[in-house]
């Protein structure tokens, strides 16, 4: 009887841990059409670009006379929330000289009160959870000294793991694999967030990137937000 009651307390802790362990499912999407959800779904880059496959979405690169090119989508416009747990299962890129990046964002840095709260992956395991804030404070790129962030070699890319923002009237908090591993307290800005997941080649990333190694897709197998 005493090893099923720690048996059962530990399943309740482990529940309360989950930040989504009290909410309602708001918003879903599995990936498992012919095609991306334009219900759900808006374009921000290009649409050659973004992909479904095998129940995936593969945010990939394009050779254009210009140079390689990512893309990315986000619920702007057709869904936004204003606190609660957003999530998504992501397998990042593997090499330097682009990024994947998972987001919840409102609005442009030019329209202040803003707040953007990012996984970025620059390659080679590099994960960085960080946070954009513009406000009556200026802009602020916050970004952590340390983390609890513990990577094995290749795990961002050899397999899917889970990338959470938990926003609460008190703080944001960044969630992988349903661990917290980053906070920020006091959160001022609290305007509806929308969804948004990419894969972009940055001007200061360009020199590293080797066309031989591509593809090097981002792939989302699933995306959701409770309330």
């Amino acid at each position: 009887m005493k090893n099923l009651l720690s048996l059962l307390a530990l399943t309740v802790s482990l529940a309360a841990a989950n930040p989504a362990s009290n909410m309602k499912l708001a918003f879903s999407d599995e990936f498992d059409g012919a095609a991306l959800d334009a219900a759900k779904w808006t374009y921000e880059g290009n649409a050659q670009a973004a992909s479904l496959k095998g129940g995936k979405l593969l945010l990939t690169l394009i050779d254009r006379p210009d140079g390689w090119q990512g893309t990315a989508i986000s619920t702007r416009g057709k869904f936004t929330q204003t606190f609660g747990y957003f999530e998504a299962s992501i397998r990042f890129n593997a090499q330097r000289g682009h990024h994947g990046a998972f987001l919840v964002r409102n609005k442009l840095t030019t329209e202040p009160p803003v707040a953007s709260l990012l996984f970025e992956c620059f390659g080679e395991d590099r994960l960085v959870p960080w946070a954009r804030i513009a406000d009556n404070k200026g802009l602020r790129e916050l970004k952590p000294v340390k983390t609890d962030l513990v990577l094995r070699p290749n795990q961002t890319s050899k397999g899917f793991n889970t990338y959470g923002f938990a926003w609460t009237e008190k703080a944001y908090g960044w969630y992988f694999n349903g661990k917290l591993i980053h906070k920020l307290d006091k959160p001022e800005v609290q305007e509806p967030m929308h969804v948004y997941l990419g894969n972009w080649v940055g001007d200061s990333e360009r020199k590293n990137l080797v066309p031989g190694k591509l593809p090097d897709d981002v792939e989302v197998d699933w995306v959701k937000v409770w309330k």
